[in-house]
């Protein structure tokens, strides 16, 4: 009988000790933990917003963007990132060009001094890179691809990617880029043909279409098709990530079965199946290497193991379709949007694009000659030399 109660008071003292752990962690990780941080750029002069207990700054960025929206329909500002970015503006001109702010535990120092910048990207430490959070909050979407990992992992992938992404490789992609522009010059031309000469034409939509098309070839070759059907997977999981973008910094947020948690699961999975499927087909098809098919035979060659070899591959390949599809559709848009606002920069472009390709579709060499555009907005060479009809206004 006392052996049994001295069991049952141990058991319970271990409980509470379990507990008692349980509860210092949690405080060390949601509040000792971001003090002592926050305390320690403050003696470097580092100031920032003071933050909400367990929200950090997550109020005020709501805050922020709700006043911003309301006065975006009141008044047009070409001062774009302070209407997209209303908090870092009021920031900025607070505290300085750096400054540290909060989303949950999760601090961030957000610095705009380009010397500062280029001081950090070039700095000989592997231990300050990328973010270590956005493995563990956009985990679903980038894994442990080039865009998110650090120290050796992401010397390891760099030694693999990177001489598939060197600029003769590179150069060797133009015709993609051009066979991907004749369909948008095409579309536009039709439909300005089918309405007498002029028409409306909302360019978003056909700007991510065609920086789509190029990376599912250039990823997977004659099999694009399959890579589209992974980037509409990847999309959706980008979208339903987005919606919880603000939650991050809470500790298990990711781990509860929430509706969006569920989701994002579902995707994830769909979207890794869908990789490797498309990825080990295409290589017993095809005897041609893609930039896909040339990364795993660098990842196999390394000897990282079958589960490896595959986290390897599917990591990557969202890293690739993230870094290379929204960024260059926004650029490329943003740019017709300048040439509208600009129309002798248009004739320029056209100039320059007509004296150097003669009416010939550009590849490498051409494009190396142009000083007004760039490889990025190759479909607008294709259209300046195809289609001298279409203005942007």
């Amino acid at each position: 009988m006392e052996l049994a109660l001295l069991v049952v008071k141990m058991s319970g003292t271990c409980l509470l000790i379990g507990l008692i752990g349980m509860v210092i962690q949690l405080f060390d990780s949601m509040i000792w933990q971001p003090q002592r941080l926050r305390a320690k750029l403050r003696k470097q002069g580092i100031q920032g917003p003071p933050p909400t207990f367990l929200l950090g700054n997550t109020l005020d960025i709501k805050k922020a963007q709700s006043q911003s929206s309301v006065l975006a329909q009141q008044h047009i500002t070409h001062n774009n990132s302070s209407t997209v970015f209303p908090f870092f503006h009021q920031w900025i001109q607070q505290y300085g060009p750096t400054f540290l702010f909060s989303l949950g535990n999760i601090q961030i120092l957000h610095i705009t001094d380009a010397d500062l910048v280029k001081e950090i990207i070039t700095c000989t430490s592997m231990d300050l890179g990328n973010p270590t959070y956005q493995q563990k909050e956009r985990g679903p979407l980038l894994g442990k691809g080039i865009l998110t990992s650090n120290g050796a992992l992401w010397a390891h992938q760099r030694k693999i990617i990177a001489p598939e992404l060197y600029m003769d490789k590179v150069k060797g992609m133009t015709h993609l880029m051009a066979e991907c522009s004749v369909m948008v010059v095409k579309g536009w031309k039709s439909k300005i043909d089918s309405h007498g000469g002029a028409a409306d034409i909302k360019v978003d939509d056909c700007l991510r279409r065609f920086t789509r098309d190029v990376i599912s070839r250039a990823c997977f070759g004659s099999n694009y098709s399959k890579g589209e059907e992974i980037f509409f997977k990847i999309r959706a999981l980008q979208e339903a990530m987005s919606k919880k973008v603000l939650s991050n910094g809470f500790p298990g947020m990711r781990y509860l079965p929430t509706k969006s948690n569920r989701e994002i699961w579902r995707l994830e999975k769909e979207v890794r199946a869908l990789i490797l499927k498309t990825v080990y087909e295409t290589k017993d098809e095809t005897s041609k290497e893609d930039l896909l098919q040339m990364i795993l035979k660098g990842a196999e060659s390394s000897d990282l193991g079958p589960d490896a070899t595959d986290n390897f591959i599917v990591d990557n390949c969202k890293n690739i379709y993230f870094a290379g599809y929204e960024t260059t559709a926004i650029t490329a848009a943003w740019t017709l949007f300048l040439l509208a606002l600009n129309p002798d920069w248009q004739d320029k472009v056209r100039a320059e694009v007509v004296q150097i390709c003669e009416g010939k579709i550009p590849d490498a060499d051409m494009i190396r000659r142009m000083k007004t555009v760039s490889t990025t907005f190759i479909f607008l060479i294709y259209e300046a030399v195809t289609c001298p009809e279409i203005n942007y206004v």
